[in-house]
């Protein structure tokens, strides 16, 4: 087997990832540091981890989540704080904090938001993911941005049609 059919796909990602510095052979694949003995691919675990965070949708979701301290970007919502045992007197009062806890995580979690839209891409690995593309936001503002996105997508079509119709079509001269 050739060195170029093993390839993998986080290879290729790294050929063409606008963060990856210049691979040259022996090199760290994300900073281009030399390689430590007995490493093949990253000079530390902190290369590994910032590579896996900037392209693997379950790793970076939650990187900018721990980014952005847990808070929507744009409103500064923040979920309830999950309860401590030792907060409460008896185990009775814990556990009632902990039901009312739960029902109130199910409609004020975090969500995080592709700025430039990933369309489907979220079960590949992809640049997409870069944590500079992604804001933590709540429930609320991640719908105002969804429908704002679509109302913008619905005049660039309609724009296009309107503009596409307007033009005359081109007339075909017959020769003799």
């Amino acid at each position: 087997m050739t060195a170029a059919a093993r390839t993998t796909k986080r290879d290729a990602l790294i050929a063409v990832c606008t963060l990856a510095r210049s691979r040259a052979a022996g090199a760290c694949a994300w900073c281009g540091e030399d390689l430590p003995p007995r490493r093949r691919s990253w000079c530390s675990d902190r290369c590994g981890d910032a590579f896996w965070a900037n392209h693997w949708w379950s790793v970076a979701r939650r990187a900018a989540k721990r980014r952005d301290r847990y808070c929507c970007k744009r409103c500064g919502a923040a979920p309830p704080k999950r309860p401590v045992l030792s907060a409460y007197a008896t185990r009775a009062k814990y556990l009632a904090a902990m039901r009312a806890w739960r029902k109130v995580k199910r409609t004020t979690r975090l969500e995080v938001n592709h700025i430039v839209p990933c369309r489907g891409k979220h079960a590949a690995l992809d640049c997409a993911h870069h944590l500079d593309n992604l804001e933590t936001l709540c429930p609320p503002c991640h719908k105002t941005h969804t429908a704002a996105l679509v109302i913008r997508r619905v005049a660039r079509t309609a724009f296009q049609t309107a503009r596409s119709e307007s033009r005359p079509a081109k007339s075909v001269r017959l020769s003799r």
